[in-house]
């Protein structure tokens, strides 16, 4: 029973690293969303742990606005900014036009490309999508950031992140598009 009680608890210490170890995203395309435009950029700098405090805030914020559906939601960030039901669109936009308007802040929307993407999970060389019959099931869209300085990529997956508190994931390397 004590090995079992362990076993647990490790696995919700590690999840995040674990999950990354088994499920790996593939792009496989590019999400053109609507919504209002952003503020003008305001420089004062910034750095890798500043990013990640962004992506952090934009992650939590994200998770406090929004609750997952299957119905029919709204995709618009702008809309999305005051709460309500979305699916993994509608997260991703909205944590996207969350941690531009940061970066933006900073004076660092110019150091990194922030990008929807329409990826599909794997777990080895299986697409878990082809297990479901369902349109609704066929990707998944996350967040691809991209520091135009180092070529350092960073995939976030908003909803993931609501759901089991797992934010960052794997993906290529090298972007497929």
């Amino acid at each position: 029973m004590l090995a079992l009680l362990l076993a647990v608890i490790l696995g919700v210490l590690l999840r995040g690293p674990l999950y990354r170890t088994v499920v790996n995203y593939k792009v496989v395309g590019l999400r053109h969303t609507t919504g209002r435009a952003l503020p003008s950029s305001i420089a004062t700098g910034s750095n890798r742990a500043d990013l990640e405090a962004m992506i952090d805030m934009a992650l939590d914020t994200t998770s406090d606005r929004l609750h997952f559906s299957t119905g029919k939601v709204s995709n618009d960030p702008a809309v999305l900014e005051d709460g309500g039901a979305a699916n993994c669109i509608g997260y991703s936009a909205l944590f996207k036009r969350l941690l531009q308007r940061e970066l933006s802040k900073t004076g660092n929307a110019d150091t990194y490309v922030v990008e929807q993407v329409i990826g599909q999970l794997h777990v080895g060389s299986w697409n878990l999508h082809s297990a479901f019959n369902s349109p609704f099931w066929k990707d998944h869209d996350i967040v691809r950031i991209t520091d135009v300085t180092t070529d350092a990529i960073i995939y976030v997956d908003p909803t993931l992140h609501d759901a089991v508190g797992v934010g960052r994931v794997s993906g290529p390397v090298r972007p497929a598009n």
